[in-house]
C-alpha cells in the first residue's frame, strides 16, 4: 500500500517504520524540517522494545503535495493541536477517494478536521477517520530509532461519512489488527481518555514539575489522591458520554482492555501496567499534557457539558487552574462548540446530521446551509 505519514514525532516515526517494515511504500512527512533531515540521510527507521523490525522510508519530505501524491491512506500522527495546520496544507491536494486517519482524534478531531478542509476549499470526496489513541506508548531515543515500550492490544475507530467505517478499518487492518470499527464518531471522541489522565496527574503534581524533579509519570505521579480526583473528572465525561445515548470505558476498563490487565481498581492498572514503567515526568508544564488535552479533550468535554445540563466542576477547576499556569484561555482557543460549528440548543440534532452524513459533499451542503444561519461555522 502507498502510504503518507503526516508528523515525525515519536508516533510519526514509529508508524512509519513499522509500516514500512511491512513492505508499504511510505512516505514520511513533517512541517518542520528540523525532525526529518537526519531521516532524509539514513531513509531507514528502526524500532526497538516490544518490536524490533527496521522499516525503509520511500520517500521523505517537508512537501504536502510530495507526502500525499499516490498515496491511498494517510496517517496523521501529530498532536491534535496540529490537525487544523495540517488540515490548511492538506485541503488543495487530495483527491478523491483518499483516506485521513488521525493518530488519535482525541475529541472531535475528525469533525474539526472536515470543518478546516471544506472552509479551505476541498472539492474532493475523501474519509475522515479518528482513532480513540495512539497504538503504541513510544519515546525517540535518536533520529530514526524508535524504542517502542507498549502495544495497545485494541484501538476503537470511528470514519465520517459513518458507513464507510468498516471498509476504512479492514483498510488499516492488513497492518494494524488491533484497530476496530465503532458505529459512531461520540464513542472515539467521548472515550477520549487521555484528556482525564494527563493534565489530572500533571497538574495536582505542578509543584514538582515546576521544579524539575524526577519521577515515574504515572506510577509515583499518580498517588491516591490523584486517582481519586481521576476517577472524579471520568464520572463527568461518562455522564456527558450518557447524556447522548453512549456508553464508553472507564478509566479502568480502558486501560484493562488495552494493556490486558486484571485489575479491579484504577490505582492498580496504573501502578502495575509494566508499559507505564519508566515513563518519566516532563519537566515543564507547557507540554502536551495540557497544550493539548485541556483544549482538545477537557474543553469540548465541559462545553458539551454545560449545553445539555451535566455538571463538570472537576473537568472545570483543571481547565481553570492550566489556564492560570499557562497565562493561556484555553476555553477561547480549544475546541469549544462554537469553534466545531455546534449550537448549543440544537446540539443533538446537530450531531445526529453529522453522524448520518452519506458524504463529505453532502456535508458541505449542511455547512453552507449553517452559514446562512445566524449560528455559522468558524470560518
Amino acid at each position: 500500500m502507498n502510504i503518507a505519514v503526516i508528523g515525525a514525532g515519536c508516533g510519526g516515526q514509529a508508524i512509519a517504520g513499522f509500516l514500512a517494515s511491512k513492505g508499504n511504500k511510505v512516505n514520511l512527512f513533517n512541517r518542520s524540517p528540523e525532525r526529518v533531515l537526519p531521516l532524509m540521510d539514513q531513509m531507514t527507521i528502526e524500532l526497538q522494545g516490544e518490536i524490533q523490525v527496521k522499516g525503509k522510508l520511500h520517500h521523505v519530505t517537508t512537501d504536502i503535495n510530495e507526502a500525499i501524491a499516490g498515496t491511498k491512506l494517510i496517517m496523521v500522527v501529530t498532536t491534535a493541536t496540529g490537525h487544523d495546520d495540517v488540515a490548511k496544507l492538506l485541503a488543495p491536494h487530495l483527491k478523491e477517494g483518499q483516506t485521513i486517519v488521525l493518530n488519535p482524534g482525541r475529541t472531535f478531531g475528525s469533525l474539526e478536521f472536515m470543518n478546516t478542509l471544506l472552509a479551505n476549499g476541498l472539492d474532493s470526496d475523501i474519509n475522515v477517520a479518528e482513532a480513540n489513541t495512539l497504538i503504541y506508548a513510544t519515546r525517540i531515543k535518536n533520529p530514526g530509532l524508535s524504542d517502542i515500550k507498549g502495544i495497545k492490544t485494541s484501538i476503537s475507530v470511528s470514519v465520517l461519512p459513518y458507513h464507510r467505517t468498516s471498509h476504512v478499518v479492514s483498510m488499516l487492518n492488513e497492518n494494524f489488527p488491533q484497530f476496530y470499527a465503532v458505529d459512531n464518531f461520540l464513542i472515539t471522541s467521548l472515550g477520549n481518555i487521555g484528556a482525564v489522565f494527563h493534565p489530572t496527574i500533571a497538574l495536582l503534581n505542578k509543584e514538582k514539575i515546576k521544579k524539575q524533579e524526577s519521577f515515574d509519570f504515572y506510577r509515583e505521579g499518580a498517588t491516591r489522591e490523584v486517582v481519586e480526583l481521576m476517577e472524579q473528572v471520568d464520572d463527568e465525561r461518562r455522564n456527558i458520554a450518557r447524556k447522548f445515548g453512549v456508553e464508553v470505558y472507564s478509566l479502568r476498563e480502558w486501560l484493562c482492555e488495552r494493556y490486558s490487565l486484571q485489575e479491579d481498581n484504577l490505582y492498580d492498572a496504573l501502578h502495575n501496567n509494566p508499559f507505564y514503567r519508566g515513563l518519566d515526568a516532563p519537566t515543564t508544564l507547557n507540554m502536551r499534557y495540557l497544550t493539548e488535552d485541556i483544549p482538545t479533550g477537557l474543553v469540548p468535554f465541559s462545553e458539551l457539558g454545560k449545553a445539555v445540563g451535566v455538571e463538570t466542576k472537576k473537568i472545570d477547576m483543571l481547565i481553570n487552574v492550566a489556564s492560570k499556569e499557562l497565562k493561556v484561555d484555553f476555553r477561547e482557543k480549544g475546541r469549544n462548540l462554537h469553534s466545531l460549528g455546534l449550537n448549543p440548543t440544537t446540539i443533538f440534532e446537530d450531531l445526529r446530521r453529522v453522524s448520518e452524513i452519506e458524504t463529505l459533499r453532502e456535508y458541505s451542503k449542511m455547512v453552507k446551509l449553517f452559514e446562512k444561519n445566524t449560528w455559522s461555522l468558524h470560518w
